[in-house]
């Protein structure tokens, strides 16, 4: 594990700082919790003051990214976030081929879905998805994804 300083702003890579007021109900329950993802590559840790944030991916979608293709079709980026020590909640961004096509071009984030559960694995219903598609959607030139330079550097 290390420290990525340099992304301190990545909760923002899963819904932190913008509201989506505006955008139509993001559509998070084709996102389902992946079960496995620790068998991935866990390829950048963030520290935030007392938030310590995990990212977990394929090795299929580390081998495309360093290999510069695009993530493929599949790619399930999980982050666990931490709070005093303990698994706070989960936040995962799915893509999938066809998926995003009914959101309107200023809401799509490509074939990316967003999804946010609770400690228990739980879907959080209570989460504004939106505001996931919001904040990516800066993030278009790296297929929608904060730490795509983390991801190159993953071992």
């Amino acid at each position: 594990m290390r420290r990525v300083s340099k992304y301190l702003g990545v909760s923002a890579l899963f819904c932190a700082a913008v509201t989506g007021s505006g955008f139509a109900h993001a559509g998070g329950d084709k996102v389902l919790f992946p079960e496995n993802f620790e068998a991935g590559v866990h390829y950048t840790t963030v520290h935030r003051g007392g938030i310590r944030e995990d990212m977990y991916v394929s090795r299929d979608t580390i081998d495309a990214v360093k290999n510069g293709e695009p993530m493929p079709s599949g790619t399930v980026i999980t982050l666990v976030d931490y709070r005093e020590g303990k698994i706070f909640r989960y936040v995962v961004m799915e893509k999938r081929t066809g998926w995003g096509a009914e959101y309107p071009p200023a809401q799509r984030n490509g074939e990316w879905e967003f999804q946010a559960f609770n400690a228990d694995k739980s879907v959080n219903r209570d989460e504004d998805l939106a505001r996931c598609f919001a904040c990516h959607k800066s993030q278009a030139s790296n297929d929608y994804v904060f730490t795509l330079d983390a991801m190159k550097s993953a071992e």
